[in-house]
């Protein structure tokens, strides 16, 4: 009679942990750009890249698959078991958001993806319906599908603004006889927690001029703005690639906007705001709601 509370406390401590274990939340993965330290800005010549290229972006359309989180223990998780592809697109705002369910409720600490398509998922057929189909890379270049299409113009030394088509895709070499993958993986640091019932918020964001600095300062001039038969200088970004992306955290992700917006309301009854302390207590409060 005495053993019984012991084991009605072990079946309870078991439950328990059977119960923390099938906890599961969500997680929104916003998509964003960033160009020159800002945000990025469409059809208008305004950028100019490390080798002095003055350039505009019209759209960038690319795929991001294979997005794993691995918790604290090491443990690898697949952020969704069905369809882990995504097609994203700067000229439609339902790619800009990548929502996953059922997530493990746990702290992660790395996020990683492949940028554009692996071996596995990249053949010709995939997708039967645009906007993905229209992605296809044509067979005798290696088939598939383009990892990325960055489509803009650029003055050349001539003044004359031309087109910039960087593709992204298969490589090959001049005889069509030997084919190169050029998708890449990607791991970063994330500080994320997913709590059970709940949805976490992280911000995954492409650096575009990192494309054409580092390691490989990339000149439209020399490596070309019309890259898909032109495996050096697909090679070339393959390797900028490494320190394109970076994640905004969830205690960062508040943009100057939102910032901005949020002083003001919260200073609106204060009589006199813009004098130096009223405007450093409501920073402070600002910071303490963060």
């Amino acid at each position: 009679m005495k053993r019984m509370p012991w084991i009605m406390i072990a079946c309870l401590l078991l439950f328990n942990a059977c119960h923390k274990a099938n906890e599961t939340g969500a997680i929104n993965l916003h998509i964003d750009y960033s160009i020159n330290g800002s945000s990025l800005v469409c059809d208008t010549v305004c950028y100019v890249n490390e080798a002095g290229n003055r350039f505009m972006i019209n759209e960038i359309q690319w795929f991001i698959s294979n997005i794993k989180l691995q918790d604290d223990h090491g443990d690898r998780i697949t952020f969704r078991d069905e369809n882990n592809i995504f097609y994203i697109d700067t000229d439609l705002p339902g790619t800009h958001l990548l929502h996953s369910k059922n997530l493990p409720a746990r702290h992660y600490c790395v996020i990683s993806f492949t940028f554009g398509l692996d071996e596995t998922d990249n053949y010709s057929g995939h997708f039967t319906n645009p906007p993905e189909s229209n992605m296809f890379w044509p067979d005798p270049l290696g088939g598939g599908y383009h990892y990325m299409k960055l489509n803009g113009k650029w003055l050349n030394d001539d003044d004359h603004l031309v087109p910039v088509n960087i593709h992204l895709g298969v490589g090959q070499n001049e005889t069509l006889t030997e084919f190169y993958p050029n998708h890449f993986t990607v791991n970063l640091p994330i500080d994320l927690e997913v709590r059970s019932d709940q949805q976490a918020e992280a911000k995954l964001i492409m650096i575009i001029d990192n494309w054409f600095r580092n390691p490989n300062l990339y000149d439209f001039n020399t490596d070309g703005t019309s890259i898909m038969q032109n495996q050096a200088a697909q090679a070339k970004l393959r390797e900028n690639g490494a320190d394109v992306f970076s994640i905004q955290n969830p205690d960062n992700m508040k943009s100057l906007s939102d910032i901005s917006k949020q002083i003001m309301k919260m200073a609106a009854p204060k009589p006199h705001f813009m004098t130096w302390e009223n405007f450093k207590k409501t920073l402070s409060e600002i910071k303490e709601n963060l």
